[in-house]
């Protein structure tokens, strides 16, 4: 099955600037490498439960063997030294067959333990270190575009609004307001322009003068099409709702879910 050909035929997808490009040889490689894997372990495990299955017929034909060897030993007793020699020596024989045997399997066992082991030093890739995979979720809005990441240990939010905006306490309506929202449904941080400095861009410059008018240099306005950032270093944040008011009152809410 071509993965390539199937993506490109399910989707289809035209942007009104050019066509969206997916990077179907990269996941095709990677289902390439799974199945390649898949392989070569199932081949492993094939052939390692082929000599434990040779090992317990050895074992068990010796047990045998052995045993119906050490009951004839026992009930002739009229058998001449000889023959009871010769009893023993097959006896000791399949003894000795059957420590390299033991032997064998040992080896085999310590070949298996390496290999879990080797298996086990490998990590999963985690979704939370390849943003746009699982910890990214998008939703357009007029006012403004908003992105949340959801990583193990803290939660990054995006706002990138459409037109100009003032955070001023009292000189303008304008405002973003960041809720994070935890697994039980409670509200476990909200962010909104009485904080200063809580929005960053990308030079690290902070926004929102909050209530220490005029104590600090941060600025109130943020600019159309700029993205601008807000963290809480939180484990159990499952939801944001981004709330953007512009400075003629209009008002949009953005949620975005884990």
């Amino acid at each position: 099955m071509n993965l390539k050909a199937t993506i490109l035929g399910a989707i289809g997808v035209t942007a009104v600037a050019g066509t969206l490009v997916f990077n179907t040889d990269a996941a095709e490689k990677v289902m390439n490498n799974i199945a390649e894997l898949k392989a070569k372990i199932q081949e492993f495990a094939q052939n390692d439960a082929s000599l434990v299955e040779k090992y317990n017929k050895l074992r068990e034909d010796a047990q045998t063997k052995i045993a119906a060897l050490e009951e004839e030993l026992k009930n002739n007793t009229a058998s001449s030294d000889a023959e009871k020699a010769e009893l023993k020596a097959k006896i000791e024989s399949l003894e000795g067959q059957l420590k390299l045997a033991n032997a064998a399997i040992e080896g085999l066992e310590i070949q298996s333990n390496d290999a879990v082991e080797v298996a086990n030093s490998y990590t999963m890739t985690n979704a939370d270190s390849l943003p746009g995979l699982e910890g990214e979720v998008v939703t357009e809005e007029k006012i403004a575009t908003a992105k949340a990441y959801f990583y193990a240990g803290h939660t990054q939010v995006n706002i990138t609004p459409k037109e100009d905006i003032n955070l001023g306490l009292l000189s303008s309506k304008g405002n973003i307001v960041v809720k994070f929202i935890n697994t039980k449904g409670e509200t476990v941080q909200t962010k909104n322009k009485s904080w200063a400095g809580y929005l960053n861009d990308s030079q690290g410059n902070k926004y929102g003068k909050g209530t220490n008018v005029p104590a600090n240099d941060y600025s109130n306005q943020l600019v159309a099409g700029n993205t601008y950032s807000t963290t809480l270093n939180k484990d159990d944040v499952v939801k944001v709702i981004v709330t953007v008011t512009t400075d003629n009152n209009e008002v949009k809410t953005i949620e975005l879910m884990k």
